[in-house]
Formats: C-alpha cells, sequence, structure tokens
C-alpha cells in the first residue's frame, strides 16, 4: 500500500531540498585560498571581519609550559595551525569554514581563525587570551543571530581554557611535550 503525498511531507521535503541547492557548489571548494586559508574575495565582496571579544585565564604555570598544552589542545579540537611565534607567545590557526545548515542559512559562508597569546604575569602564571575571528562578505554587527554566535563563543573559549588547565594540572612532566 502506497502511502498519499501529504501538505506535511510536502513541507518538509521543499526546505530540506531548497537548501540543498543553494549549498556552496563543488566547485567553489577549488578555488585556491590564501596562505592563512582564507578564500580570496573580490574587489566588490571583501571580507568583513568580526573580531569575538577575549577570553583573558590565568594559569598557575610558565608560559613556555602553557604555549605546547594550548597548541595541542588547538590541534584536538581540529584547528589548523597557521603560525607559533614562541618569543610573542602566541598562536595562530588558519581560517577556516564553518559548516552547519544553521549558521549558514541565517549569517552567510563564515571563516572564523582563533588567536592565544600566552603572557607572564607573575613568578609562576601566565595570562592566556583566547580570541577568535569571523570572516564574513557581509557586516554581521546587526545580524540577529549574532547574540546567540557571542555566547557560543565565550562557552567554547571556556571549554578551551577549562581543557587547557586540566591537563596541566594531570601532566605533571611538561618537558617531554612536543610542540
Amino acid at each position: 500500500m502506497t502511502r498519499p503525498v501529504t501538505a506535511a511531507r510536502i513541507g518538509l521535503i521543499l526546505p530540506l531540498l531548497f537548501l540543498s541547492i543553494l549549498q556552496p557548489s563543488a566547485h567553489a571548494a577549488t578555488v585556491p585560498s590564501r596562505p592563512d586559508g582564507l578564500p580570496p574575495s573580490k574587489p566588490e565582496q571583501e571580507w568583513k571581519i568580526f573580531n569575538g571579544k577575549p577570553s583573558v585565564t590565568h594559569l598557575a604555570y610558565l608560559p613556555a609550559d602553557v604555549m605546547p598544552v594550548a597548541r595541542r589542545q588547538l590541534e584536538k579540537d581540529k584547528w589548523e595551525i597557521y603560525g607559533v611565534d614562541s618569543v610573542r607567545g602566541q598562536i595562530v590557526t588558519r581560517w577556516k569554514p564553518m559548516h552547519h545548515a544553521l549558521v549558514w542559512l541565517f549569517m552567510g559562508n563564515l571563516n572564523a581563525r582563533c588567536t592565544v597569546t600566552m603572557v607572564r604575569a607573575g613568578p609562576n602564571l601566565t595570562r592566556m587570551t583566547f580570541k577568535a575571528d569571523l570572516a564574513s562578505r557581509h557586516d554581521l554587527h546587526d545580524n540577529p543571530m549574532i547574540g546567540r554566535a557571542e555566547r557560543a563563543y565565550a562557552k567554547g573559549a571556556r571549554n578551551y581554557a577549562d581543557e587547557v588547565r586540566d591537563y596541566l594540572d594531570t601532566h605533571h612532566s611538561l618537558s617531554s611535550l612536543e610542540p
């Protein structure tokens, strides 16, 4: 027995079909990106950068001990490292596209990157600052989803700092850690 096509089923299928048609084509993914991972832009569609609020955490370790753990955690979270400056105590990831249907639907094509900076704040204290940026073809400041994105970012920054702290607290021998 075949089921008749109902309005509810059509109402579910049509939006999904529409979204699949509007998704960026595979050809767009083959366009070479800049060395930092951000796709090239046309003069009429320059990238607009939305800077996240810095999230600061103090850790009872030296910056030389925190740096490899901070890098390890970024890599564990599937970020590709673009640059590491041990003198300035800074790690920068490559830009990467955000693959989430709701983000794409409400905010357009977005790319994100993270910057983590470690500065000695005392004899055995490091000030670690985590900052993420978004790149979009559209101005995100007036986007209705930006508040939700900022809350998710704040939670992610706290989770990142907690993971770094937990790793440092549970691994006493840091000298064998590879950067």
